[in-house]
């Protein structure tokens, strides 16, 4: 009986590595990429303020600023764009834009700009090609 657990357990390690090896062996499954809208979107202008998702559903930095003790809404954009994304604010319609470029719009914080992207209208975000300051 001995001898028969002692070759079963021999014959089963060296089973192992070849069963390692045919799993190491099946190539990734990689999940197609989606393509966001905006490569069929033609590049439109925007002008607008760049505000943070949430002082711009409110319309105004007042509450915010008071409440976080912020003296500017320069600063009241960087602080609330850490929780809640840079976007493109357009005072006279009310409308907001998300922005995928989180960058650029840092140093143009609570100013009037000037954005060139594509729109993907399925989301409302602006794939930002340019941005720059306007008066």
């Amino acid at each position: 009986m001995k001898r028969y657990s002692v070759w079963s357990a021999v014959l089963i390690v060296g089973m192992l590595p070849a069963g390692g090896f045919a799993l190491q062996s099946t190539p990734p499954q990689s999940k197609p990429q989606k393509t966001p809208a905006k490569a069929a979107a033609s590049v439109q202008t925007f002008v607008g303020v760049i505000s943070d998702g949430q002082c711009a559903v409110k319309g105004s930095h007042q509450e915010i600023m008071q409440k976080a003790h912020v003296n500017t809404a320069a600063n009241c954009v960087k602080g609330c764009a850490r929780k809640h994304g840079y976007v493109l604010y357009v005072p006279a319609t009310k409308k907001i834009y998300k922005l995928n470029d989180q960058e650029r719009p840092a140093e143009l914080a609570a100013k009037k700009v000037k954005i060139k992207g594509a729109l993907d209208k399925a989301t409302q975000t602006i794939y930002v090609s340019s941005i720059e300051q306007t008066n």
